[in-house]
């Protein structure tokens, strides 16, 4: 399944040197709304590139379970949904280069430039999704992986018969905190808001798990250790400042979007995502973003699914109007 498609030229773990022609779109990034985006090009004809800097099918590999998606009232895991989509995009025999793509300069063509080479095309498509959010306080670089971690399904079972605490209220945070109990004794759901933001059924599936004990209204203020280890967390509530012992903390505070490398090149908000318009274009023409990285997203995997096919609806009707 890591092997999508054909291996284009350049690709540094091929060493092949041939030079890339012009596609029709190319697609950066192969989560939720990069695969839609793919599979509705493939149907439509269009010679289409994708890029992926870290695994094909992004972020779904990291999520246990997925609530919310339509088609699976009983939800479904991210590897499933994963390889469903895979499956479909792969069809349409699409070119893949597992490369990180470093800057994207407009023209007519754009280019795409990577570490190892360049590639043309009449459309881009931005589907470069987030990253984990962090806490950014005092401790937590210095113990990531030594009991500090990000992925509840990749690291959970480490943390077998440990108090641990998942930092943050959204729907992530809560899905994680129940998940969690299969492995940990007791799940310490900590949120910075007077109440979780998570859906309401999602949350009180959280209050009503006897292994999980909210503290809302919670701030964590540094990751505390002793010997390269997570003993604890402190914390400030109205309360005042407390110390809590624990033998693990998931970070899920949220995400960041990954769109740096188009700092200079479209607009991005001051959070970092790209601004967008209806058909999910941005304000360079034949340049569109899609899924969480984009202005408003409402950072579901549903979401990025329709985005993704508004945005290759509309490239294809730019790649169509450069050949009128």
């Amino acid at each position: 399944m890591e092997e999508m498609g054909r291996w284009k030229p350049f690709c540094p773990r091929c060493g092949t040197l041939e030079i890339p022609m012009p596609h029709d779109v190319i697609i950066i990034g192969t989560g939720p709304a990069g695969l839609a985006a793919g599979a509705y090009a493939g149907r439509g004809g269009l010679d289409t590139l994708f890029f992926e800097d870290e695994s094909i099918g992004g972020e779904l590999v990291n999520r246990h379970e997925i609530r919310g998606y339509p088609g699976f009232p009983d939800g479904v895991s991210g590897t499933e949904l994963r390889s469903k989509m895979v499956d479909e995009a792969e069809k349409y025999d699409p070119d893949v280069t597992l490369e990180r793509v470093e800057r994207v300069e407009p023209g007519e063509p754009h280019t795409v430039v990577t570490e190892s080479g360049e590639y043309e095309s009449a459309a881009v498509i931005v589907a470069t999704g987030s990253s984990d959010g962090h806490l950014d306080v005092p401790g937590e670089e210095e113990y990531a992986g030594r009991g500090i971690f990000y992925c509840a399904t990749c690291d959970g079972p480490l943390y077998r018969d440990e108090r641990i605490a998942v930092v943050g209220g959204g729907n992530h945070a809560a899905i994680d905190a129940v998940f969690l109990t299969e492995y940990a004794s007791e799940v310490l759901l900590v949120a910075p808001g007077d109440e979780l933001a998570a859906d309401e059924t999602l949350a009180e599936e959280a209050r009503a798990h006897e292994d999980v004990e909210i503290r809302t209204g919670t701030t964590v203020t540094e990751v505390l250790g002793e010997d390269g280890l997570v003993t604890g967390i402190r914390v400030e509530s109205d309360d005042g400042e407390e110390t809590i012992e624990l033998g693990g903390v998931n970070v899920n505070t949220g995400y960041r979007a990954n769109s740096a490398f188009l700092e200079g090149t479209v607009s991005l908000d001051e959070d970092g995502r790209v601004v967008v318009g209806p058909a999910m274009e941005t304000d360079v023409e034949g340049i569109f973003a899609a899924g969480d990285v984009r202005q408003g997203s409402p950072m579901e995997i549903a979401a990025a699914v329709g985005d993704g096919v508004t945005a290759i609806e509309a490239a294809k009707r730019y790649v169509a109007s450069r050949g009128e």
